[in-house]
C-alpha cells in the first residue's frame, strides 16, 4: 500500500501481453479519486465504481507508479497502462458490479477468477503462485469512463487536471485524528508494508520530515515527537500540497470524508453529478448498504456504520494521541474544515 517499487519496462509489461481498450474520448475523461491512506477513498472509489458505465481500476500506480516528474506526453500512455493493468491488486476489490459493457458470462468469468486470485493471495507456496494471474474483465464494448483510485499521486493528480480537462478528480479530506487513529492501528496490526527500509513508520518518513522542517520542526525537534504527531505531520505533507494544487481547479471536487458519512446519499448523488455521471438504482443500492453496517467490521471493508466509523476516534483514540495530534494539525490552514481543530486562542 505504501512501498514504491521500480516501474517495469516496456508499456505492456504489467499487462501480460492483454491491453484493455479505451477509446480516446475515455482516456481524455478519466475519473481520479485521490486520497491520504485511510481517509475514505476506497469506498468513495467504490460509489463511483458502482456505475455500470466505469471501468475501475484500484491503486494502479502501486504496480506501475507514475514516472517522476510526470510530463504531458507521456500521460496518455501511462493512463493506458494503468488501464492494462489486471493483476488481483488492482482489479479483484471487491464488491464487484454489474457493468453496462460487459455481458453475463464476461461477469461471471471476472468474479471466478478475481475471487480465485485474491484466495490464492492469502496461501502458501506453491498456491499462492495463482494470485499474480492476469483477470480477465474485458467486456462486448468499451468501457465510457475509466476510474482510477490512489492513495500516493498528490504529485501527478494535479497534472492530469490540467492537461484533460476533460477529467474529473475528487479529492477527499479525514479529520486528522481519524487518519491517524487509523493508520496507527493497521500499523500496531501489521498491514501495511513500510514505506522506507528501517523505519517503523508506515508513510513517506523523509518526504514528511522535509516537510516539517520547512515549516520550522527540523530533524532533531520531529524525531522527539511522539508517533501521533510524526503521524499528523505525515498527514499535513500529503494534504497540504494536495489541496492547494488542485482546490483551484474547475474540474476538481474536494469532499469530506466526515460530510461524506452524515450525508452518504446526497454527497453521493452531487459527486457522480460532477463526474459527469447518471444516477442510478445500483449505486443507490449500494451507497445504502456501504453506510448501514453494524458490529465489527473488517479493516478494509468499505461496509459499515458511516457515522460510527467518522466518529470512533473519538472514544477509541488515547487523549494523549489526540493532543498530539491537535497540536500539529491545527496550525495547518486545512484546519478550517474541522472547528474543533482551530484554536481560540
Amino acid at each position: 500500500m505504501f512501498r514504491r517499487v521500480p516501474p517495469p519496462a516496456g508499456p505492456s509489461a504489467s499487462a501480460g501481453g492483454h491491453v484493455t481498450a479505451l477509446s480516446s474520448e475515455t482516456l481524455a475523461a478519466p475519473i481520479l479519486i485521490l486520497g491520504a491512506p485511510r481517509s475514505g477513498t476506497t469506498w468513495l472509489a467504490k460509489i463511483i465504481d458502482s456505475h455500470p458505465d466505469v471501468l475501475y481500476r484500484h491503486e494502479p500506480d502501486a504496480t506501475v507508479p507514475a514516472p517522476s516528474p510526470l510530463t504531458p506526453d507521456i500521460l496518455a500512455a501511462l493512463l493506458t497502462r494503468w488501464a492494462a493493468e489486471t493483476g488481483a491488486r488492482t482489479v479483484a476489490k471487491r464488491p464487484y458490479f454489474r457493468k453496462s459493457w460487459q455481458p453475463g458470462w464476461a461477469r461471471g468469468r471476472y468474479a471466478l477468477f478475481a475471487t480465485a486470485a485474491s484466495a490464492a493471495g492469502r496461501m502458501p507456496p506453491p498456491f499462492n503462485a495463482l494470485a499474480s494471474l492476469r483477470i480477465p474483465d474485458r467486456g462486448s464494448r468499451t468501457a465510457p469512463r475509466i476510474a482510477i483510485k490512489s492513495v500516493g499521486w498528490a504529485e501527478g493528480a494535479p497534472v492530469l487536471a490540467r492537461i484533460l480537462p476533460g477529467s474529473r478528480t475528487i479529492f477527499i479530506l479525514r479529520h486528522p485524528c481519524g487518519q491517524v487513529a487509523s493508520v496507527m492501528r493497521g500499523n500496531r496490526q501489521n498491514r501495511f508494508d513500510l514505506k522506507t527500509e528501517g523505519s517503523d513508520t508506515p508513510f513517506d518518513e523523509a518526504g514528511t520530515i522535509r516537510f516539517a522542517a520547512a515549516l520550522g520542526t527540523a530533524g532533531p525537534a520531529f524525531q522527539a515527537l511522539p508517533d501521533a504527531a510524526k503521524y499528523a505531520w505525515a498527514w499535513r505533507a500529503f494534504n497540504e500540497p494536495g489541496y492547494a494544487a488542485l482546490a483551484a481547479q474547475p474540474n476538481v471536487h474536494v469532499v469530506l470524508y466526515e460530510a461524506l458519512c452524515a450525508e452518504p446519499g446526497t454527497l453521493s448523488r452531487r459527486i457522480l453529478k460532477f463526474a459527469g455521471l447518471d444516477w442510478n438504482r445500483q449505486t443507490e443500492d449500494f451507497v445504502a448498504r456501504s453506510t448501514a453496517g453494524q458490529g465489527n467490521v473488517g479493516y478494509y471493508s468499505v461496509f459499515r456504520n458511516a457515522v460510527a466509523a467518522a466518529e470512533a476516534w473519538r472514544t477509541s483514540m488515547a487523549p494523549a494521541d489526540q493532543e498530539a495530534v491537535r497540536s500539529v494539525a491545527s496550525a495547518s490552514p486545512l484546519a478550517r474544515f474541522w472547528p474543533d481543530l482551530v484554536t481560540t486562542g
